[in-house]
């Protein structure tokens, strides 16, 4: 490619950006982004050739990766449509996928059939352009959810591309991809960050928190995730995540109940225990 051009050089666009250098996938790598300082970090970084505060310099594209909180979408498909080419194609690093897919097919117009879905299975509770890294992407899973308007073709490029990248490709339909993201990563987000919430109202927080110890740490490390990206994805993906929680509501109650009662607790606890030891990560 000749121009590959980043919105968002946080973690995820950072790290894109670091590999297509590293990997010399494009001529030109140009960053954008809503923060001076921070784009000017990712250059000092490496993690870009150039930046930019102005999508005009989108033009001529052969490629554009939004990688910024999904509800920041809908204003960046408005102010990036005019500098769009008829060949330009638009991928994202969302974590939901209906809603993104609706918002494009109504703000980018007759460009819509060349953006695709993209959520690589990456990533870790850092943030920012320092947390940008080389090999975040690989053998990770990269779900593609492509739409009727998509041709085969431009389906086959962002394929390659993330292969390129060393990711796994998997298709997916974005309704089935926002229920099982809900399930398997945006619950536990929620959690921890309920659990955290929790013990700040705690009035002996700083005892607690000095006698944590490494089964703590595992299942609180999500909770320092960026609170913007993990806000827009609660609201953009609620219907799954009100649902999920709800359902998660009902186990605590059983829990409550098993305790209460003494009744099967450690039956209950295994089939916890054998699920989690035959998960192969």
């Amino acid at each position: 490619m000749n121009k590959i051009c980043i919105i968002g050089l946080g973690l995820l666009g950072g790290s894109i950006g670091k590999e297509c250098i590293s990997k010399n996938l494009a001529k030109q790598v140009v960053g954008f982004g809503r923060k001076h300082e921070s784009l000017k970090k990712a250059k000092q970084l490496g993690l870009v050739h150039e930046i930019s505060e102005s999508f005009e310099d989108l033009k001529q594209a052969d490629l554009i990766i939004i990688a910024t909180p999904v509800k920041q979408y809908s204003s960046i498909f408005k102010k990036i449509n005019p500098y769009l080419s008829t060949t330009t194609l638009i991928t994202d690093v969302g974590s939901t996928k209906k809603n993104v897919l609706k918002d494009a097919s109504h703000l980018l117009n007759e460009h819509y059939q060349k953006f695709i879905g993209s959520h690589p299975i990456a990533g870790s509770e850092k943030h920012g352009p320092d947390a940008a890294q080389l090999g975040l992407f690989k053998n990770k899973n990269i779900i593609i959810t492509p739409h009727e308007k998509n041709t085969n073709e431009d389906i086959d490029f962002i394929i390659n591309f993330w292969n390129s990248l060393e990711g796994i490709s998997l298709i997916m339909d974005a309704m089935k991809h926002d229920e099982i993201f809900s399930t398997v990563s945006h619950l536990p987000h929620a959690l921890a960050m309920i659990f955290m919430s929790m013990l700040n109202n705690k009035g002996n927080k700083d005892e607690l928190l000095r006698f944590a110890a490494s089964g703590f740490r595992d299942f609180t490390r999500i909770a320092a995730s960026s609170p913007e990206m993990w806000r827009d994805i609660f609201i953009d993906n609620k219907e799954a995540c009100l649902k999920d929680l709800n359902e998660f509501k009902q186990q605590i109650e059983k829990f409550e109940s098993i305790i209460t009662n003494e009744d099967d607790l450690e039956q209950y606890l295994q089939h916890a225990s054998i699920l989690r030891s035959n998960w192969n990560e």
